[in-house]
């Protein structure tokens, strides 16, 4: 029995079977809600700020779908997932907010970097966060990756 009323729970629901792109779909779900706590900090806090506190959080949906991808021996979702990290990196890099928050960290960076190793985390957990057998499936995708 979910603690949350139906439609909430659905929204937070993942798909089964869990799959690379379904993980990706359940985490762009969080988007919207993002969206409004990044108009609420911009309202109370100048746009550098926010910014700056915001940027890393594409890392943290990043970290989520590698370690799915990894403990799902998906090579190619881990080649996808490690692209754009690299990719945003770069973009970080290039306009100069990368370096801005290596000099200037953020409090929120400092959670957003707890939050990204949990995510890391729980993307390799996820079929043991969905109440899945883990080994079985652990093994089942070893078999399915030496074929």
């Amino acid at each position: 029995m979910s603690r949350f009323p139906d439609p909430v729970d659905r929204w937070l629901t993942v798909e089964r079977p869990v799959t690379y792109w379904s993980f990706w779909a359940a985490i762009l779900r969080l988007v919207p809600l993002l969206a409004v706590i990044f108009v609420l900090v911009l309202l109370t806090t100048s746009l550098s700020f926010t910014l700056r506190s915001f940027a890393p959080v594409p890392f943290v949906f990043v970290a989520a779908t590698f370690g799915y991808a990894v403990r799902a021996f998906d090579g190619v979702g881990a080649l996808i997932s490690a692209l754009s990290a690299v990719v945003y990196g770069f973009l970080l890099a290039l306009d100069g907010i990368g370096a801005t928050l290596l000099r200037q960290p953020t409090p929120l960076l400092s959670v957003l970097a707890v939050l990204t190793f949990v995510a890391l985390l729980a993307g390799f957990g996820s079929s043991t966060l969905h109440g899945q057998g883990g080994d079985a499936e652990l093994e089942a995708a070893r078999k399915r990756w030496k074929e």
